[in-house]
């Protein structure tokens, strides 16, 4: 008979982390074989574990906290108390930020719709609002208007000398209570979802889609970085590395400065192959204790059933040892499913901006999200597009939900 105690493990490199697959070897017993993306076949093993764990001797990953799953795909949550974020006391079309802990307080950067609108008017109406709270969760209490109409997808960071910067898209010239007056019921014919889409395409080549505001204080005021040099990048997903490396992801280009005026230099680029079918929007990037990369996403697929949104694809995790080379899960790390603590489950029919929040220690803790009230928005009344775009006609608020760690 054969020794199987030489067999340990073995490992099939393809286009994506597919499955994990198991195998029986003549007389020995079942093994594991972990179906991997790599464009490089000499990677350690611990991307078999999506750099969120280690591998053990007997081919099985051993989790990070608040990774799960057999290839450490999944986040694990915590249920969630309400009120809490921003929009739900009082109810506000809010649309995901993120946070900074300073002088004993958080504060809450996050795009928020003027004049009772709601996201419909998003290209008009968006604002960064700064709120504030004793707790990470909130609910945070509008403080100020940080940067004016039209201004969206606030990605504030700490960088290295101790002053701050937001990262956003639209320039913030505009007044701060700036756009559409909604104060009278929005009509559902008001834009059509054909315009919906038709101002996101758009979008895709404004020249104001990268701007940057800087401060000394977390209270502002926060002036335009007038040496920007990033150029477009819609969408802008800052990092600031622990040795103050500032690293952007721009499009489906990894970029790095060592000031965040520049100049910047592309170090690689990255394909959604393999990953959760869909549309790609919304980066989140991130280093975690070992210095791996990781990329957060909102995914949306306009194909999927359109009358239900529980099942709805929303995200995505990519992740890489070195920045250069990434690989990308199948898996969705998170879903449409939201557990409160009164032991309900609710459906958010699309759950949108991703960003991290870590604590002092870099350990994960929380996930922001911009997600719409709705359920689901079926046909005939409901967008064409599905579930996605259920967001431009409903209330839509800031989720802060803690991670199980």
């Amino acid at each position: 008979s054969p020794d199987c105690s030489l067999i340990k493990h073995f490992v099939v490199y393809t286009n994506t982390i597919m499955a994990i697959q198991q195998f029986r070897l003549t007389a020995c017993v079942v093994y594991t074989a972990i179906v991997i993306s790599s464009a490089n076949a000499a990677q350690p093993a611990s991307v078999l574990c999506s750099l969120n764990g280690v591998l053990s001797a007997d081919g099985s990953c051993t989790c990070d906290k608040p990774w799960t799953g057999t290839t450490c795909e999944t986040l694990m949550f915590k249920p969630v108390t309400f009120p809490q974020g921003y929009g739900m006391s009082p109810n506000l079309t809010s649309w995901g930020g993120n946070a900074i802990y300073a002088e004993g307080k958080y504060h809450l950067y996050v795009s928020a719709m003027t004049n009772h609108c709601l996201l419909k008017t998003w290209g008009k109406n968006s604002r960064i609002e700064h709120g504030v709270s004793d707790t990470i969760e909130g609910p945070y209490k509008f403080t100020d208007v940080a940067i004016n109409t039209w201004s969206h997808n606030s990605a504030p960071v700490t960088l290295k000398d101790g002053t701050y910067a937001i990262f956003h898209i639209g320039t913030g010239t505009g007044s701060p209570n700036g756009g559409e007056n909604c104060t009278v019921p929005q009509s559902d014919s008001k834009l059509s979802w054909e315009t919906f889409q038709e101002f996101d395409a758009k979008m895709q080549n404004v020249d104001d889609g990268s701007t940057i505001h800087t401060s000394k204080s977390v209270a502002g005021p926060w002036e335009p970085l007038m040496t920007n040099t990033l150029g477009h990048c819609n969408n802008p997903a800052p990092w600031v590395h622990p040795n103050g490396t500032i690293y952007c992801l721009c499009g489906n280009s990894v970029k790095r400065s060592e000031s965040v005026s520049g100049p910047w230099t592309t170090i690689s680029s990255l394909s959604h192959a393999g990953g959760p079918a869909g549309n790609y929007e919304d980066p989140f990037l991130y280093t975690d204790s070992r210095g791996n990369f990781h990329l957060l996403y909102h995914v949306y697929n306009t194909n999927e059933n359109k009358y239900e949104c529980k099942n709805s694809t929303v995200s995505a995790h990519a992740f890489s040892l070195d920045g250069f080379t990434w690989n990308i899960s199948a898996t969705q790390p998170y879903t449409t499913q939201v557990e409160l603590t009164t032991g309900e489950t609710i459906t958010v029919a699309t759950r949108e901006r991703p960003k991290l929040w870590f604590d002092s220690n870099g350990q994960m803790t929380h996930l922001f999200n911009g997600v719409s009230s709705a359920t689901s928005c079926p046909p005939p009344n409901g967008p064409r597009t599905g579930c996605v775009d259920c967001k431009y006609n409903s209330w839509d608020y800031t989720l802060v939900q803690p991670l199980a760690v």
